[in-house]
């Protein structure tokens, strides 16, 4: 035992400890300080993985509904979104917006919703998108903003009304509303 607690061995007893306390001090800063971070960083590996895997659309082929209307998009409305938009295909993305409060800034909130959405810049821009809006005109006007700041367009809008026809589905799709083309023509009116 007495050999043990000779000057070496307690050096290295140090060293290991000090090591040790370190790399948890470490981690400890980069897990509390960089939450944000980290959490960009594992939900970049994940879509990563996800779109590695995923085999029913190929790559470049994707066409997105994007619903934030809190309501879920019906086969049919799918479908008839898919024509009037010339897809062979659509893949639909919920984003939940949630109750936002009104004695708070609805900003912070709808930007954390619309970062959920599973796709990378270079996605944002060169995938074809199809967006249906919230009901909640103040919500919608911060979404719009900050969808135009990550595709750089205004996108398509769905707009739905109520069915005309005896079907299951109360709404159906009434047109695209192409808001590019709304923004061109009014320039010529300045």
């Amino acid at each position: 035992m007495n050999e043990f607690f000779t000057q070496n061995n307690l050096l290295v007893v140090f060293w290991y400890t000090a090591g040790i306390v370190s790399i948890i001090e470490l981690l400890e800063y980069l897990v509390t300080r960089n939450i944000p971070w980290l959490l960009r960083l594992i939900r970049g590996l994940w879509r990563g993985v996800a779109r590695r895997f995923r085999g029913d659309i190929s790559q470049g082929a994707r066409q997105l509904i994007i619903n934030f209307s809190g309501h879920p998009v019906l086969p049919g409305q799918q479908q008839d979104i898919g024509q009037m938009m010339h897809w062979s295909s659509s893949e639909v993305i919920n984003v939940s917006i949630g109750n936002v409060p009104e004695d708070h800034n609805f900003v912070p909130s709808i930007e954390k919703s619309v970062e959920k959405i599973p796709l990378s810049p270079e996605e944002w821009q060169s995938i074809p998108v199809v967006v249906i809006p919230s009901g909640y005109s103040q919500i919608w006007s911060v979404v719009m903003a900050e969808l135009h700041g990550r595709l750089g367009y205004f996108p398509d809008v769905v707009r739905l009304r109520f069915s005309s026809s005896i079907s299951n589905e109360k709404f159906e799709v009434a047109e695209i509303m192409n808001l590019r083309e709304v923004r061109h023509n009014s320039r010529d009116k300045r």
